[in-house]
């Protein structure tokens, strides 16, 4: 039959013509039609003679269905033949081979511990039952004005009075406890104190025990506590008989009843304790320690909880003058943790990083290419011995996807030693860090950048490489062709955004280090040079110390000890230290400088120090006196103010004299006199301008809890054993905490600016020497395609700095376009980092034209060598160079 030696011929010619699939189809459905035609003729129904002829041709259907098999075998087995050629093609070039896997892990594995970052951080979900359903609630009023500032019990209980919106609402407050009891030294550790549904909100479960009931933050209720699973193991052994054990919590009994998972660490990373917390009915307004959270109500948006707290502190105004302008801001539960200045820092860090991989992309395009010029006459012959030209790109793709591949599994390992890196450079405050890792996340993305990256630099070399001109090539060799020189061109536009782009990143990374510089040239306010200070924090242990008579017994005799210490010059306590350890803010009144109407009692820092605390310091005195022995409890109030309280409060006026008092509600009419002005300290850390400050004596503003101050005559550090020992010899029950120089103090209050600065170095590194190996290239393999052109020079008398001129202006050419470029895109995205810079402005005129200097040596020095090997070609060789 015509038609079955018609369906043999295109079973045949499928194997080497996939179109005619399509032809095939058409037959069956004509020979359907066929059959259909002659049934009805022989009398059948139509519908019946449709079924009979399906029938007849399932047959032929089968024949279909082989040939489809033998097509989809043929097209792995393709698939194979162009994995193994591209294996063997890139095993015979192994210097290229190196060079692009090496760029490729490069940008895969920097882009592969980021995206582990950035997911674990922003994106992971959180390990409470619908986070996003969580928010914390906070307090902003002025005068203290801070955006996300705290609450007292009585605003907590008229927010839950009149609360609409939320489950429950519960209250917390972070805190350093002293922890004593079983075994081991007493230690500090950071706790937080919390009312009975704190753990319901969060919809969380103990690893053993319970957590607390309701009913137990009632005034009556006692003391109870929950430990985490670190402090279990490390002071319990993980012993279930902890539970309904009673253990000293700043001083008195608390009985445990429950252990939390590792996993839970809410509100702070660092948080090992949770204590119940009595809600007293409060008799004023104050202390500010607390915040809220709670979860809303199903069907309830943010947006309408927050106009509901909004409403709820206009009642408060109401009530109490004190407020100004107050408002009860809420932040989901992740932004809360993450804080405000995170996750902008990890989205600029993210970009840079996604830079790098561009890069590296365009990098290896760039050496795609160069060796397409080298492999035209391949591509020539396999197209004139009948291979499609949609064969050669997809052989072509097959290698730059499997060198992607190769690039994306050198760069997981890369990724899985950056994080440890991260880990390791963490500044001690990124929250959730413990939520990144690689993981099966981590690989899909790895995977995927891959593919994508090697179909990305591979289409336009394979696109160019398919489209070669036979006849041309063949003749030429691709010497002259114009295929050569339009892959010329690419090749430097690539180059150009390398430069470009580069340059980008250059300026980025020198903004922060110039910010980070800086930073670290801020003193803190004192001369005492860092490493010859030592400070520790200093918890009583006994509710004795509450009492201002035995404590400063107590202080009297620690003082005393450590000035006996061999090597210690001096030694005194305060409540608050530089660079960043506030001891308390509140507000005051001036004698004799009455507010105008509907102005706010200023705020500052203020700080209790005795009388050695500013020489062991170094903080210099302008005038008056410093504390003494004479400023007793007994005798008239005094104070200190710095030199910025005096400019700000009393400009042009003598400030010895003058009377100030805390204005705070509950503390009466204790009116100090300033008797001497120092000069300023930053208690809020470096970044902050100006932060004025008054100080008040030890023995007229008693608190138990104070650091130890103790200036040493060489390195502070050394001292620390014989301090603890001689502080615990007179009590035992003493904690010792937060021990260690004031230069490690400094160093730790810049960390962060610190670790986003060298991240961003580190990618700006990257992306030069990628920039760097990009223009070496290029010009490398110009001057290779030059050597017949040089050659006939150098015969005719061109000079050797003729030639070398001719080259380094070629790549000089191509960086200033590109250093013109990456200046235009670092004027735009340098504002992103407008948060992150410290007494530098986005458009430093000093980083604007060392990084572009920088580029262009950089870029000299990768053409120079190229020059200097065009120099060596013998012009006999080179008129003769194909």
């Amino acid at each position: 039959m015509p038609f079955l030696s018609r369906l043999a011929s295109l079973r045949r010619n499928l194997l080497t013509r996939p179109r005619v699939e399509k032809d095939l189809d058409d037959e069956l459905s004509a020979y359907l039609d066929q059959l259909t035609d002659e049934k009805r003729r022989a009398g059948m129904a139509a519908a019946e003679a449709r079924r009979a002829a399906r029938i007849e041709l399932g047959g032929l259907e089968q024949v279909k269905e082989e040939v489809r098999q033998v097509r989809t075998g043929q097209m792995l087995q393709e698939f194979l033949q162009d994995l193994r050629y591209g294996t063997r093609t890139l095993l015979k070039n192994p210097a290229f081979t190196m060079v692009a896997v090496l760029a490729l892990a490069l940008g895969i594995g920097a882009n592969t511990a980021m995206f582990s970052v950035a997911y674990g951080i922003l994106l992971r979900p959180l390990p409470y039952a619908a986070a996003d359903r969580v928010a914390v609630v906070y307090m902003r009023f002025f005068p203290r004005d801070n955006p996300y500032g705290t609450m007292c019990v009585r605003d907590y209980l008229m927010w839950k009075e009149n609360n609409h919106a939320f489950e429950d609402p519960s209250l917390f407050r972070s805190l350093r406890m002293d922890i004593a009891g079983n075994q081991g030294v007493p230690e500090q550790v950071q706790g937080a104190s919390i009312t009975a549904g704190f753990f319901s909100t969060l919809d969380v479960r103990p690893l053993i025990g319970r957590t607390f009931a309701a009913g137990e933050d009632a005034p009556s209720a006692g003391s109870l506590s929950v430990l985490s699973e670190s402090i279990w193991r490390r002071r319990f052994a993980r012993s279930s008989t902890v539970l309904g054990q009673a253990i000293l919590v700043n001083g008195a009994p608390s009985t445990v009843v429950g252990v939390m998972p590792e996993a839970f660490r809410f509100p702070r990373r660092e948080t090992e304790v949770w204590t119940n917390l009595p809600l007293n009915p409060p008799t004023r307004y104050g202390p500010w320690y607390y915040r809220g959270v709670a979860r809303l109500k199903p069907g309830v948006t943010i947006e309408q909880a927050q106009a509901e707290t909004n409403t709820i502190g206009l009642r408060m105004m109401q009530q109490n003058s004190y407020y100004k302008r107050l408002s009860l801001p809420l932040l989901p539960l992740r932004d809360a943790l993450l804080g405000t200045t995170l996750k902008p820092a990890i989205l600029v860090l993210a970009g840079a990083v996604g830079l790098v991989l561009l890069i590296a992309v365009v990098n290896v395009a760039n050496l795609l290419l160069a060796r397409a010029t080298v492999r035209e006459r391949e591509m020539a012959m396999r197209l004139s011995l009948g291979a499609g030209r949609g064969r050669l790109v997809r052989q072509l793709l097959t290698e730059s996807v499997l060198l992607a591949v190769m690039g994306g599994a050198a760069g997981l390992a890369l990724a899985w030693g950056a994080i440890e890196l991260i880990r390791a450079w963490n500044p001690g405050n990124l929250p959730l860090i413990d939520s990144v890792r690689l993981d099966g996340g981590a690989l899909a993305f790895m995977i995927l950048a891959s593919t994508l990256t090697g179909i990305l630099f591979g289409l336009a070399p394979a696109l160019q490489s398919a489209r070669t001109d036979l006849n041309s090539t063949i003749k030429e060799g691709g010497r002259t062709g114009a295929a050569s020189q339009a892959r010329g061109r690419t090749r430097a536009a690539l180059v150009i955004a390398e430069i470009a782009v580069s340059l980008m990143l250059l300026v980025g990374a020198g903004l922060l280090l110039r910010s980070f510089v800086n930073l670290q040239q801020v003193t803190g306010g004192f001369s005492t040079p860092p490493r010859q200070i030592l400070t520790m924090l200093i918890s009583p242990g006994g509710r004795k110390y509450n009492d201002p008579r035995a404590g400063l017994v107590f202080y009297d005799e620690v003082l005393r000890r450590a000035r006996n210490v061999p090597g210690v010059e001096t030694a005194a306590v305060t409540d608050a230290l530089p660079p960043d350890r506030q001891g308390d803010a509140d507000t005051f009144v001036i004698e004799g400088q009455p507010l105008a109407p509907g102005e706010l009692n200023p705020i500052v820092s203020d700080v209790t120090a005795t009388p050695e605390f500013f020489r062991a310091m170094g903080i210099p005195l302008i005038e008056g006196r410093y504390f003494d022995s004479h400023d007793t409890p007994d005798s008239t109030q005094v104070a200190i103010v710095s030199e910025g309280f005096v400019r700000r409060f009393f400009p042009n006026q003598q400030a010895i004299g003058k009377r100030i008092k805390q204005s705070g509600p509950g503390y009466g009419d204790r009116w100090m006199e300033i008797v001497g002005v120092v000069g300023n300290v930053k208690y809020l850390g470096l970044t902050v301008d100006t932060d004025p400050a008054y100080y008040m004596p030890f023995t007229q503003s008693y608190g138990p809890q104070m650091f130890l101050t103790v200036r040493s005559s060489g390195d502070a550090a050394r001292l620390e054993e014989a301090l603890r020992r001689d502080i615990q010899s007179i009590d035992p029950g003493v904690t010792l905490a937060q021990i260690g120089t004031m230069e490690q103090a400094l160093a730790l209050s810049v960390s962060q600016p610190r670790f986003d600065t060298m991240l961003l170095a580190l990618f700006a590194a990257i992306a030069l020497l990628l920039a760097a190996v990009g223009i070496y290239g290029l010009i490398a393999y110009s001057v290779a395609q030059r050597t017949h052109e040089i050659g006939v020079r150098m015969a005719l008398g061109a000079a050797r700095a003729d030639v070398v001129r001719m080259v380094v202006r070629q790549g000089a050419s191509l960086a200033a376009i590109g250093i013109a470029l990456g200046l235009c895109g670092a004027f735009a995205l340098t504002r992103l980092l407008s948060t992150m810079l410290f007494g530098v402005g986005i458009t430093d005129a000093l980083t604007f034209l060392a990084a572009p200097a920088g580029m262009m040596l950089v870029v000299l020095l990768a053409t120079f060598l190229p020059a200097l090997r065009a120099t060596r070609i013998s012009p006999v060789v080179a008129l003769r160079y194909e």
